[in-house]
């Protein structure tokens, strides 16, 4: 940040900034109204509230059929677009999921949707029952009953043949949802999609486009479907059509990556000189590896320990790609002699960090020497740069938390809260009891209103001595304002424990009412035994039985046309990535079946969202939403090589 983004951001925090939202923040806008609320932390340096990025809270009907009906609010967030002259259609992101939260992602978003914010705003929210908009199907009760169990993350002990299905805490959860009357039934992908333009008119906007990856493809398939009035275009990255029998077949997210890995390689004249008959080479390993065969530093090799890095490589969109090692990887494990490659990633637990100092070093070693010491100086300098940003980032950070203290919180609740965290670690001590009665205390706070005697009564039991008199006087001292504040806090504090549970559920809600009803853990045992690479069982059992284990309190909801495939003429591009293993490449054709103007493209060497792996997708993406009938070339994925691992082993054996 600069003299002129210094000079802006304190412009901006006397008030004496122009307000990039006046008109919205006015409720002009749209019919709708719209309540601003304070964006999630962190925030990018460069994003100011209120100028360049905007939060807010909008309502829509629990039920579209209903419009005068029960209302529920939904956060959102804008992301204003870099140009005097923004283009009128916006793009919509969709979450994936489902229920994962877009609004705690504003530093990734920012970054991943830089390029089309030269032309565009690009507008995102937490869906019903995700994120932050998952309030509406809170089980507080629930939640401060089972809050130790959360906090370890044993909140469900659902077994596949259905014991103990009343004794976890989502059925307890659900319970609690259906006794406060709320109809969880209407949390799914259509009403979802009905919510799309509902959110669009209310924020100002006529047309939109809307860029959806993993969940969010399915939910933008659902809103070509049901709702696809102002929809000008469509990208679907990661895609998951609702046709597909997404459970049933958890098995092909593993075995079509390592298949994309064989024809890569044997499409390569180096490397499948180096490494023939790659799948066959890979099942032999397999089973010797099942019969305790394969041996690495003295210990037997899994079947699991050979899909790992297939798979990992779908979560490490921030390191290098693994993609080049993994047929030297199968080799070494398979010739059972020297093993450099497999000692390289399973030492470094399957993660390839980005290029430093030693690498720069290594690739500069032949350069003559003062052409070294130049390079040298470079490094330091990128070095230096790192350290700024991260530096400027901490400090804008704390800025932005003094900002909040002062306006939302207040200094004695603040300090209240540095003090009672103090004297709970040193009352709670080693005591796992005492420490689970603390927690579930804490949590019940969330749902009682503001007062100091609740506040007191909490202090009282779990601090002693001199602890207890200084926090009871912080009490007394609390303004009304302050009081409310602390209460915030604890609400913030709690939102943050219950963060995995609540992903967990909402993620249920929509997968257990809409695709079980078309899944069986039987049709994934079938699935999965009539695979190519054998014992994929064996990585994925664990997640299948979760998934169909913890949706058993769950009613299912058959779903209309929910198995059909979606018909339209919108222009779409669609968008597959050869080492996903949340959503196999091959949806993001089989999504296309019914459209008439779509465009599907295979990325290599990325993984679930190629947004987030190629800086191409972006160009591309960009291209096709400026002009949605263009038809794009495959220069993005012929850009893209993969330079194949040869270890010293193999170019001796030439």
């Amino acid at each position: 940040m600069d003299y002129t983004g210094i000079l802006a951001l304190i412009s901006f925090l006397t008030g004496n900034a122009e307000d990039g939202f006046a008109t919205l923040k006015a409720g002009t806008a749209g019919s709708t109204q719209i309540t601003q609320i304070v964006c999630p932390r962190p925030l990018p340096v460069d994003e100011i509230e209120g100028k360049t990025v905007f939060c807010g809270r909008v309502q829509v009907p629990e039920d579209h059929a209903k419009t005068d009906g029960k209302k529920i609010s939904l956060d959102f967030a804008i992301l204003k677009s870099h140009s005097l002259y923004p283009e009128p259609d916006p793009v919509v992101y969709l979450q994936g999921g489902p229920g994962a939260s877009a609004m705690v992602q504003i530093p990734l978003l920012a970054q991943t949707f830089e390029p089309f914010r030269k032309t565009r705003d690009v507008v995102f929210w937490d869906q019903r029952s995700a994120g932050l908009s998952g309030h509406s199907v809170k089980c507080f009760n629930a939640l401060a009953a089972n809050a130790a169990s959360i906090a370890k993350k044993q909140y469900t002990t659902t077994a596949i043949d259905g014991s103990n299905v009343n004794n976890n805490t989502i059925a307890d959860c659900l319970r609690e949802i259906e006794a406060a009357g709320i109809d969880i039934s209407k949390y799914n992908t259509t009403e979802n999609a009905r919510d799309i333009p509902t959110i669009i008119k209310a924020l100002g906007y006529e047309s939109y486009n809307m860029y959806g990856i993993s969940y969010g493809t399915k939910l933008a398939l659902e809103a070509m479907r049901v709702a696809p009035e102002g929809i000008r275009s469509v990208i679907i990255d990661g895609v998951a059509p609702s046709w597909v029998k997404l459970y049933d077949t958890f098995a092909l997210k593993v075995s079509e990556p390592i298949e994309h890995v064989v024809e890569q390689c044997k499409a390569d004249e180096t490397c499948n000189a180096t490494f023939p008959e790659l799948d066959k080479i890979i099942i032999e390993t397999l089973h010797a590896a099942k019969a305790g065969k394969v041996i690495h530093q003295g210990k037997p090799v899994e079947p699991k320990t050979i899909f790992r890095p297939f798979e990992e490589r779908n979560a490490k969109y921030g390191n290098l790609s693994m993609t080049p090692l993994l047929p030297a990887f199968i080799y070494e494990l398979h010739r059972g002699k020297e093993m450099p490659t497999v000692d390289l990633l399973v030492g470094r637990d399957f993660i390839m960090p980005m290029p430093g100092d030693d690498d720069v070093a290594k690739a500069s070693a032949t350069l003559p020497k003062a052409q070294r010491a130049l390079i040298g100086t470079l490094a330091d300098n990128a070095m230096i740069s790192a350290r700024i940003a991260r530096s400027n980032q901490n400090v804008i950070e704390e800025l932005r938390d003094e900002i909040d203290a002062e306006k939302n919180y207040g200094p004695v609740a603040i300090l209240f809260d540095t003090e009672l965290e103090k004297a709970l670690i040193a009352a709670r001590g080693t005591d796992a009891t005492k420490g689970a009665s603390m927690v579930a205390d804490y949590a019940a706070l969330q749902v009682i209103t503001p007062s100091k005697e609740a506040l007191g009564t909490f202090v009282k039991t779990h601090t002693t001595g001199e602890a207890t008199a200084r926090l009871t006087a912080l009490i007394d001292s609390m303004s009304e304002a302050e009081l409310a504040g602390y209460f915030a806090i604890i609400q913030r504090d709690v939102a943050r424990s219950e963060e995995g549970f609540f992903g967990d559920l909402y993620l249920f809600n929509y997968a257990c009412q809409e695709d079980l009803p078309f899944n069986s853990f039987e049709g994934y045992q079938a699935f999965t035994a009539a695979q190519k690479y054998p014992y994929i069982g064996d990585d994925a059992d664990e997640a299948a039985r979760f998934v169909f284990g913890s949706c058993i309190p769950f009613k299912q909801v058959q779903r209309d046309n929910w198995q059909v495939p979606v018909k339209s003429d919108i222009p779409t591009l669609s968008i597959g990535s050869l080492y996903d293993s949340q959503t196999p490449a091959s949806w993001a054709e089989i999504a296309t079946e019914e459209l008439s103007n779509a465009q599907v493209f295979m990325i290599p060497e990325a993984g679930h969202g190629a947004l987030i792996y190629q800086s191409c997708v972006a160009d591309m993406g960009v291209a096709f939403i400026n002009q949605p009938g263009r038809k794009l070339s495959n220069d993005c994925a012929e850009s893209i090589s993969i330079e194949w691992h040869i270890p010293d082993w193999a170019k001796a054996a030439k």
